[in-house]
């Protein structure tokens, strides 16, 4: 292959590169952004609640131990785990963009480097910033499902919390409701593919085994 047929092929791959890329960072952007909303959405409810217990309390509408009920303290886990998710998301997004400095000097500035050459690094810089951003997407993704999940099952309990309060015990079975919420939005949303992918992506599997082999091995220098 000639070096204006190399240049060529790698100036369509950069192309064809750099518009999925601006899809992946549109993506990443835009699971930040919800992230950050629901985030702040818990953030009120959990205060309405609070100011609303403390309320009622001074108020003896109701009683402390009547507020600690299965479904508000379910609701309440509920709510502060979809916070954690939310920030976890937002915070641990890290996309790319583009190239970087060291990519300018050590690629294209380089004057040992032919044309055909840079071209050709570029490509390849481009793939795997593309696998990064997959990786950060397959991520973030799940995440805000899970936060999402959170968040709707965390208010449907407050509200069966909020009923059993003011009204009378619920049977135990009125939690296969809020299982079968969960269920179903989680079905809805595509969180069995998502679990699939980050799965297949992450190995956890081999992960905690890495984890619990470099433990014991520890364990096992510190005894000796």
């Amino acid at each position: 292959m000639s070096n204006e047929d190399r240049v060529r092929r790698a100036q369509l791959a950069r192309t064809e590169a750099r518009e999925t890329i601006a899809e992946q960072t549109a993506k990443l952007s835009d699971i930040n952004e919800k992230a950050v909303q629901i985030f702040r959405l818990n953030i009120v409810v959990v205060g309405i609640l609070i100011s609303g217990i403390s309320l009622s309390i001074r108020s003896e509408v109701v009683t402390a131990s009547a507020l600690s009920n299965p479904f508000i303290e379910f609701g309440v886990g509920l709510l502060f785990s979809s916070i954690v998710f939310a920030s976890v998301t937002y915070t641990s997004t890290r996309g790319e963009i583009g190239v970087n400095p060291d990519d300018v000097t050590d690629r294209i500035l380089e004057d040992r480097f032919d044309y055909d050459l840079v071209e050709e690094g570029l490509a390849e810089a481009y793939a795997t910033w593309i696998q990064e951003n997959y990786r950060a997407n397959t991520k973030n993704a799940l995440l805000f499902t899970l936060t999402l999940l959170t968040t709707v099952t965390g208010i449907c309990y407050l509200l069966l919390g909020a009923v059993e309060v003011y009204t009378a015990p619920l049977p135990w079975h009125t939690n296969l409701w809020g299982l079968t919420l969960f269920v179903l939005l989680g079905k809805l949303s595509g969180l069995p593919g998502q679990l699939r992918r980050w799965r297949k992506m992450a190995n956890p599997e081999n992960s905690i085994r890495s984890w619990s082999k470099r433990i014991f091995d520890g364990i096992d220098r510190s005894e000796s």
